[in-house]
């Protein structure tokens, strides 16, 4: 694991009383607060997720949590931490269907609830795998997640494949997840 030397850090003021003696500021109490000055860290992984139908392969290499938060974001950064999951796509050459950053989830534990990526980020930051991959294409780039803060340090990324129709046999491919976790 290494922090980003780049990352915004919050630094903590001590106050001055009249009488010229420093007082010692209350230590946070809050989750929100004490995860404020949370440094950015990349870790490699190694996690593979396949969809046999399609002959698409996703390989998870990197993980990246507490990615600062672009300017005019106050409320965002103030409730979820930007996830960022570097992925390797290999597209199948059998059928013509693509996969597109959108097909994406990211749980973490011990929620319920994936959350969807987002394009939002894929301007701010470089490297994004912003486009569709197409039929037999190999691509890398990285999937951005706004998850709530705190999440823990196990993650389920999901690929949901959309029902399709294969227009020259009429062979009905039914929609499907399929789920790999990641440690971090």
């Amino acid at each position: 694991m290494t922090a980003d030397p780049t990352a915004p850090t919050a630094s903590a003021t001590t106050p001055t009383s009249p009488s010229g003696t420093t007082s010692r500021a209350p230590e946070p109490t809050s989750t929100a607060t004490a995860t404020a000055a949370a440094q950015r860290t990349t870790v490699s992984v190694k996690a593979t997720l396949k969809d046999p139908v399609l002959g698409h392969s996703f390989r998870v290499l990197k993980v990246s949590r507490n990615m600062p938060w672009p300017a005019g974001n106050p409320v965002s950064a103030a409730n979820f931490e930007i996830v960022g999951v570097y992925l390797k796509v290999d597209t199948g050459d059998r059928y013509s269907a693509t996969v597109a950053p959108s097909m994406f989830t990211l749980r973490a534990f011990p929620s319920k609830r994936p959350v969807q990526a987002t394009s939002e980020f894929d301007k701010v930051f470089k490297g994004s795998l912003a486009r569709v991959t197409a039929r037999n294409e190999t691509r890398s780039g990285w999937v951005f997640f706004k998850m709530d803060k705190g999440a823990a340090g196990t993650f389920a990324l999901g690929f949901h494949r959309p029902a399709y129709v294969v227009s020259t046999t009429d062979k009905a491919i039914p929609t499907n997840a399929y789920l790999v976790t990641i440690r971090t």
